[in-house]
């Protein structure tokens, strides 16, 4: 059954918590997407208090499920067993214990949601933390949306245990076929099956950045610099990039945009490499696009990342990119000549391209941003909905699972 698109749909979006971070970001630019394309939109969060702003036209709902169901005696009882028994006699299980209840929950108020406002199209829980809470959720319209490497269970012998609550028979999204590949090899080793994965990108509000990017830029650094955004974590590797332009010896600053557990640490490092007079740490910035559109390159230097929305970012904005070679989306990101400034993740793999977009910069290509922009990647979620399978979650054919 193939469903027109030119009807409106309703769309629930679960994410856990609202806050700054890339699952976040990737799920309002979603929704806008959708809203601009005639649908309903409504955002659910299992946890806190949102900081970022909601797109007018969102449906937002807070529900903290497992709070509410404390407040009961027989909730209560259920958490201080969990916590005290299940979880310490069954390690890395604390999840699943949690996410019955909060499963309960939410299949009540989707109940009532849809009462209110109509039967949804489509539901997309986002990051594993949500899908964590709603393991026991089995509903044909649900897709979880991978954004990065599986965590969790790990060598736990209760592994392939836990990998079939979280994954088994569920329908899955990755946001790259790196992350995809790397979900797959992770569940094979455990004898787990998703019913379908599908490879979708996050969503990137292209004309929004370039609007941001003709901002004012306050604190210009003296020179022509080098642009990082990113969290100041291990995973950003933030470190590899400090050497790398250290060894680059470049007549350039470099400009790092974020904030984190790393921030002393990176002070310090600067102050051993004997370049802290060349780097500018601004923090976390509202809005990072000035710095970006007016810098030489953007540079990632990450152990790992689900797609790089950053460098899609920097691509819309005409801002070559700088990029370790390392797994998830990078190379699906920076294809054409941008690829050519792909790095070894080494001081001198990556100092190298730093030199080599100094001396012979990339011109970018604007359609390499242009595949990720809001409306194209909203329409191809919607896409999910072309699929008559949804109809009936047993009708699962072999034949078109992923490779």
């Amino acid at each position: 059954m193939t469903l027109p698109r030119d009807a409106g749909r309703r769309v629930l979006i679960i994410v856990r918590r609202l806050n700054m971070g890339g699952i976040q970001k990737a799920s309002l630019s979603l929704a806008s997407g959708l809203l601009a394309g005639g649908h309903e939109v409504h955002l659910l969060v299992l946890k806190g208090t949102p900081e970022l702003t909601v797109p007018d036209g969102v449906h937002l709902h807070c529900v903290d499920f497992e709070r509410a169901a404390r407040r009961t005696p027989a909730g209560l009882a259920r958490h201080l067993a969990s916590r005290v028994l299940l979880k310490p006699l069954l390690p890395g299980s604390g999840f699943v214990w949690t996410g019955r209840t909060v499963s309960r929950g939410f299949r009540h108020h989707l109940a009532e949601l849809e009462a209110t406002h109509g039967a949804f199209d489509l539901i997309v829980i986002r990051g594993q933390g949500a899908f964590e809470l709603l393991w026991d959720v089995r509903d044909p319209r649900c897709w979880q949306v991978v954004e990065g490497p599986v965590s969790g269970p790990g060598k736990s012998p209760l592994a392939g245990w836990l990998y079939r609550k979280l994954y088994a028979g569920k329908r899955v999204i990755s946001v790259s076929e790196g992350i995809g590949a790397m979900l797959d090899a992770t569940l094979a080793r455990h004898g787990v099956a998703p019913a379908q994965r599908r490879t979708l990108t996050n969503p990137v509000p292209l004309g929004r950045i370039r609007e941001l990017a003709q901002a004012p830029l306050p604190d210009a650094p003296p020179t022509p610099y080098l642009i990082h955004v990113g969290r100041l974590s291990s995973v950003k590797n933030q470190a590899l990039l400090l050497r790398a332009f250290a060894a680059a010896d470049l007549p350039l600053s470099l400009v790092i945009i974020g904030d984190g557990d790393r921030r002393q640490s990176l002070t310090r490092l600067c102050e051993t490499l004997g370049i802290a007079e060349r780097v500018h740490f601004l923090g976390q910035q509202t809005n990072p696009y000035p710095w970006v559109a007016r810098a030489q390159a953007f540079v990632l230097s990450s152990r790992m990342e689900g797609l790089g929305l950053v460098l899609i970012e920097a691509l819309a904005l005409g801002t070559q990119c700088v990029a370790t070679d390392v797994p998830g989306g990078i190379r699906e990101v920076l294809t054409g000549e941008q690829a050519r400034l792909i790095a070894e993740p080494s001081v001198e793999g990556l100092a190298e391209k730093l030199r080599e977009a100094w001396t012979h910069p990339v011109t970018v290509d604007p359609a390499w941003a242009e595949r990720f922009d809001e409306p194209r990647v909203a329409e191809a979620f919607l896409g999910l909905l072309d699929d008559a399978r949804l109809e009936d979650p047993a009708d699962d054919d072999p034949a078109h699972a992923p490779a």
